[in-house]
């Protein structure tokens, strides 16, 4: 995590903080199924719907969430976020039934739910002006962090046995606690004070809920949100596709997600410099939309093709898709940063992962029991659907743009500045 990625300092103590993190996600996900089936002796149907239900109760805690990283500062809640997934990894050892994994799923989808509004109101006081290129260069290192997390569970995974699971649930719980300690050695930010006018413009002091308010942002969530589908493309459609509907050999599914990776980490952080306004994260939409139509096509010439043909169709529609996601993510995060006033960061952030957070819950349904029934029509139709989400793009970042104030809150670019050289501004408490 050289200075290529972050700058000496807060920003790179936040990129290892989160790189340690994503480490740990890259063990949990691939065992936490396999463990509550295999080694706890749950069904398949006990552990899907307790993931369900956690992962739907989750939904509405972003925004409070948010709005408190936004009251008492994002560290604490960030800090909150860890010590809740350390909990769960230990948790794990202690599960013996549905309604304690019940518990254990529902304490780890709100960690998970109130970490994003926090970790982004962190990162807009941490990066100021540069925050949208630092979060494309954290994209780049969770990219990394997950997939050395999956190494790490695959071997677990080969061993098979109880003993190699609970290790690989305390591995996850050790890097939670990892991430936690680094968080000491970060600025304690404290609320930024409101200023008398809307974020829309009008006269007045700013309501408590000003994201639900700002109309613009609303439009945007709403098509950010469900183009986030794009994300579950590849997590469990792509795989069914694969082995279930083409003669494309079982180790392809490898290759896609390889692919993934390592486009993710060549060009994200490329492209995403060059997406920095309102107005730039509203072409990216645009573009995404057609580079995922366009994928998605390719997709769908795989069924009924040689072998061969299809893994070359494969690799065709892997880096139309991941194209795609890059722009989509980039355009994101020009939003999510351009439009929020600094001192309501936290609250947007927190609207815009719980309308996310609901299109992928939605995902599963739409993707495999739609789209994947209807065979290669389906696939031109999520690709349509995403086009047209993404063609929306332009005009809500002009939205956007006519709506904000003309002026922004001061004090999170002097806290950002002092952050960024390693210092604290006199607004701050440095542990």
């Amino acid at each position: 995590m050289g200075s290529a990625f972050a700058e000496p300092g807060v920003q790179r103590t936040f990129v290892v903080s989160t790189f340690v993190a994503t480490i740990g996600g890259g063990i949990i996900l691939p065992i936490s199924t396999l463990y509550f089936i295999k080694i706890v002796g749950l069904s398949a149907a006990q552990v899907g719907l307790a993931f369900t239900v956690s992962g739907l109760l989750a939904i509405p805690l972003s925004v409070p969430a948010g709005a408190l990283a936004d009251r008492i500062g994002p560290r604490r809640v960030m800090m909150a976020t860890f010590a809740g997934h350390s909990l769960v990894g230990v948790s794990y050892l202690f599960v013996q039934n549905f309604w304690m994994l019940l518990a254990v799923q529902m304490l780890s989808a709100a960690s998970l739910a109130a970490n994003y509004p926090a970790s982004g109101a962190m990162l807009r006081r941490i990066g100021g002006d540069e925050a949208v290129t630092i979060r494309s260069k954290i994209r780049v290192v969770a990219n990394l962090g997950v997939s050395l997390g999956s190494l790490i569970a695959g071997v677990g995974i080969q061993i098979d046995t109880p003993t190699s699971y609970r290790v690989l649930a305390l591995a996850f719980t050790l890097t939670q606690v990892a991430s936690l300690a680094l968080l000491f050695r970060l600025p304690n930010y404290q609320p930024l004070p409101r200023p008398q006018k809307e974020a829309d413009g009008s006269e007045g002091a700013p309501s408590k809920r000003i994201a639900l308010r700002d109309k613009a942002f609303l439009a945007y969530s709403l098509v950010g949100g469900a183009m986030a589908i794009q994300n579950m493309i590849l997590e469990i459609m792509i795989a069914v596709w694969i082995v279930n509907y083409t003669d494309a050999p079982g180790w392809a599914v490898t290759v896609a997600f390889v692919l993934n990776t390592a486009l993710v980490v060549l060009l994200q952080v490329r492209i995403g410099a060059k997406i920095q306004s309102i107005t730039d994260g509203g072409t990216a939409l645009r573009r995404a939309g057609f580079a995922l139509l366009l994928g998605c096509a390719a997709m769908s010439l795989m069924a009924g093709v040689p072998a061969w043909a299809a893994l070359l169709l494969l690799v065709v529609g892997m880096v139309l898709l991941t194209l795609g996601e890059i722009y989509y993510v980039s355009g994101t995060f020009a939003f999510e940063f351009g439009m929020p006033p600094a001192y309501a960061q936290g609250q947007y952030q927190g609207v815009a992962g719980a309308v996310a957070g609901a299109a992928k819950a939605a995902a599963p349904a739409l993707l495999l029991g739609l789209a994947l029934s209807l065979g290669s029509t389906g696939w031109i139709g999520v690709g349509a659907f995403l086009l047209l989400l993404g063609l929306t793009g332009p005009a809500i970042a002009r939205w956007g743009e006519r709506t904000r104030p003309s002026g922004e809150t001061t004090e999170a670019q002097t806290a950002a500045t002092d952050a960024s050289t390693g210092s604290a501004s006199p607004a701050t408490d440095v542990v």
